[in-house]
């Protein structure tokens, strides 16, 4: 779908602090929204999760810094990183340029997938909860 601009695949899951959740088997792949990176700018700088790392639900997964703004990723859910996307280190601008493909952050197994999910934002919510998002923003 898309909404005032911003691309929001269909198939992924999202958090309320503009992350999404996309489902590999038994796994979660993790990164930020279009709407993030757009009203981030250009991010500079990710300090990405190493593998192994076990994280709570809403601890800090990952930080991120632009020109004008400094902000964070929560784990959407309880899990262990398996693999975070070391490309971002030198790169940090996949973020901007491709957040739902090549600028993911972090590959996660979770302790419970089905329960993680179930807070999530997915299908028809999502419209509308990004349009008062973005509301809030002045956009």
């Amino acid at each position: 779908m898309e909404i005032k601009g911003y691309k929001l695949p269909d198939d992924l899951y999202y958090t309320r602090d503009h992350a999404w959740v996309r489902v590999e088997g038994a796994r979660i792949r993790i990164g930020i929204t279009d709407v993030m990176q757009g009203l981030a700018g250009d991010i500079s700088f990710i300090r990405v999760p190493r593998a192994g790392k076990t994280y709570e639900e809403g601890k800090t997964l990952a930080s991120l810094q632009s020109g004008k703004w400094a902000g964070k990723i929560a784990a959407p859910m309880a899990g262990t990183v398996v693999e975070g996307n070391a490309a971002l280190v030198t790169s940090p601008g996949l973020l901007n340029s491709g957040p739902y493909d090549e600028g993911w952050v972090a590959a996660m197994e979770p302790v419970d997938l089905e329960a993680g999910l179930g807070k999530l934002l997915f299908g028809p919510d999502v419209e509308p909860w990004l349009l008062a998002q973005l509301a809030e923003h002045g956009q």
